[in-house]
């Protein structure tokens, strides 16, 4: 068993990031000369072999003095940036080059910081790559609860088992439905279709009861690399009567426990971290951890929404890639 303060701590597992930086050896991956993602040096190394393959000139220019990765001159635009970076990541899978590859999604993230670009987008990156380049990543996660009919109060939560078949945390407990944000879609409509995709719940069902309850943000470790991310968080309110179903092969069943079960089967670590964090978050919201009861409630909350110094979107339209 172990305390929520410890299991939030080791989702948000990593320091101030220049002085991880620093520490570690790892090289800045700069768009605009700001920020966007940090790289491990074995990575750079194997980056330097694919860099100067599209169109006979070199895509990255890496200054291994300063430990920079940045976006040659002529990768003006985030059309050009995103096509260069398609070929050299498509080499470096041929290659075999990063582990991460192996689990292609083809599946597109964007990286922020183009000013220029009317969502500030500055390129987008299949997603088993986001480790490598250590960018600042966007999802969602729904809570799907459901109410008592006399009292009005939260009865309990819908929690997802991850198929064993999964890449990451397989056999993990997880939300009712969640997901990247890839490319193009809404932060809501990206809600609606996890929902519709995962769980069997129908969008007009998902569309009434659901209700964005912010964010939470954390900077997490894995054995692919370091990440910030992002998550938008919703509180959808399902009928007695609606049971969700495995849909897309990602689930491999559903249960329905009461909080107090919920929370048991947080501190046992049954769940994926950051789904926990995202149960921590609501039992925060609705009163179940209070300073009167959690020792380390203003920590908590601290690793909950940890300030990230990336470029964020600036419009969450359906159009743009948030």
């Amino acid at each position: 068993m172990k305390s929520i303060l410890e299991i939030a701590a080791s989702c948000n597992s990593v320091g101030d990031i220049e002085e991880v930086i620093e520490r570690e050896g790892l090289y800045r991956f700069l768009v605009g000369g700001a920020l966007a993602g940090q790289m491990a040096a074995g990575d750079v190394t194997a980056l330097k072999g694919a860099a100067g393959q599209f169109n006979s000139r070199a895509v990255f220019a890496i200054d291994d003095t300063q430990h920079t990765v940045q976006f040659s001159e002529w990768c003006g635009d985030r059309t050009t940036r995103t096509a260069a970076m398609a070929a050299v990541l498509a080499r470096l899978r041929k290659e075999d080059a990063w582990a991460s590859l192996r689990k292609w999604r083809n599946e597109l993230y964007p990286v922020y910081g183009d000013a220029s670009d009317a969502d500030n987008v500055a390129v987008m990156i299949e997603r088993a790559a986001s480790y490598n380049f250590g960018i600042r990543t966007y999802g969602v996660h729904v809570n799907g609860i459901r109410r008592s009919e006399g009292t009005g109060a939260v009865e309990g939560m819908w929690v997802a088992r991850r198929s064993p078949n999964k890449p990451t945390w397989p056999g993990f407990l997880d939300q009712i439905a969640a997901g990247g944000i890839g490319d193009g879609a809404g932060v809501r409509e990206s809600m609606i279709k996890e929902c519709g995709e995962e769980a069997g719940i129908p969008r007009e069902l998902a569309e009434a009861g659901a209700r964005l309850a912010g964010t939470i943000q954390y900077f997490t470790r894995s054995a692919l690399g370091l990440q910030p991310e992002t998550q938008y968080v919703y509180d959808l309110e399902l009928p007695a009567h609606f049971v969700p179903e495995p849909r897309d092969g990602e689930v491999e069943s559903f249960e329905f426990l009461s909080l107090d079960k919920v929370l048991d089967r947080v501190r046992r670590g049954e769940f994926k971290p950051n789904c926990a964090m995202c149960v921590a978050d609501f039992l925060v919201r609705h009163g179940v951890l209070t300073p009167e009861n959690e020792p380390d409630y203003l920590a908590i909350l601290d690793h909950l929404h940890r300030p990230l110094p990336y470029s964020a979107p600036t419009t969450v339209s359906p159009r743009s890639a948030l």
